[in-house]
């Protein structure tokens, strides 16, 4: 776990303290007075930011996001089966996600409605299908799990339909390997020659993030805060195109708000394959 995985999960949990708070002002100016790396989510900042979500009020210092879990289950899941499908994942997260199951954290839109959708076979209850068409960065977990395993993008989108058909993100997992396999020509240089591989519809926010130095500008106009695609990954393009290390990266990335420790994961798989990040990232989750 510890190439893709590991940094991935480090940058999560270092900024899993202030997730989801959307008050990017408020985020600044407490940034003037003390770190928000590696906090521990607090009911009183959460009150005076707004907007903001308090998702994770049992969290500790380490401990990660929804999807951060999911990795860890999926990567243990894959490993044991190499026949691994669509519906184990789907039997696996419902195992964790159902009522008596293991995990006591926030469960996110798509979580719930796959369990319910689980249930009303069990139960033989009718309930409305629901469309395929989930757009949080959780269609990521299977692409960071896969590339620890040394398996294909096809594979890793076989899994992402779980939750969504969108074909974008095939595209953003070979917009991203790209981005690695061309990071020993600099990250930038890497990020430029990635861009003509993205998806039609995010072609103008994904150049305006790489051209773009203003990024309060660049977020209201082309991209945004939260945690669907098309709001994140223009996010994540931008910070990969104008911070030369992580730990430029990752505070730039908090004082934007909002989806950031979910955000963060992606960027920290990244920026360990250009500089492997310190071990104060990376002690707080430790891998075997």
């Amino acid at each position: 776990m510890k190439k893709y995985i590991q940094p991935a999960l480090a940058a999560n949990a270092a900024t899993l303290g202030v997730h989801w708070i959307y008050d990017h002002q408020w985020l600044k100016e407490q940034a003037k007075t003390q770190s928000l790396l590696f906090k521990v989510q607090s009911k009183s900042d959460y009150e005076q930011a707004n907007p903001s979500y308090f998702a994770y009020p049992n969290s500790h210092l380490g401990d990660v996001t929804v999807q951060g879990e999911m990795i860890q289950w999926l990567y243990q899941a894959m490993k044991q089966n190499p026949s691994f499908t669509v519906n184990d994942y789907s039997q696996l997260v419902f195992n964790h996600f159902k009522p008596g199951g293991d995990y006591r954290g926030y469960v996110e839109s798509y979580a719930k409605k796959h369990v319910v959708s689980m249930l009303s076979k069990v139960l033989n209850l009718t309930v409305q299908p629901y469309s395929l068409n989930d757009d949080h960065l959780v269609g990521f977990v299977p692409y960071i799990v896969c590339k620890e395993l040394g398996l294909s993008n096809e594979k890793a989108f076989e899994l992402t339909q779980l939750y969504s058909n969108d074909r974008a993100y095939y595209d953003f997992f070979k917009l991203f390997d790209h981005i690695l396999d061309n990071r020993h020509l600099g990250l930038k240089q890497a990020v430029e020659s990635s861009l003509t591989l993205s998806p039609e519809l995010y072609q103008e926010a994904l150049e305006q993030a790489f051209l773009m130095t203003d990024t309060e500008r660049f977020i209201e106009t082309y991209a945004g805060r939260a945690c669907a695609i098309r709001m994140s990954i223009p996010v994540v393009i931008h910070l990969l195109s104008h911070y030369d290390t992580f730990d430029e990266a990752i505070q730039a990335n908090i004082l934007i708000g909002g989806a950031i420790a979910d955000r963060a994961m992606l960027l920290g798989m990244i920026y360990h394959q250009v500089e492997p990040l310190k071990a104060i990232y990376l002690d707080k989750v430790p891998v075997k």
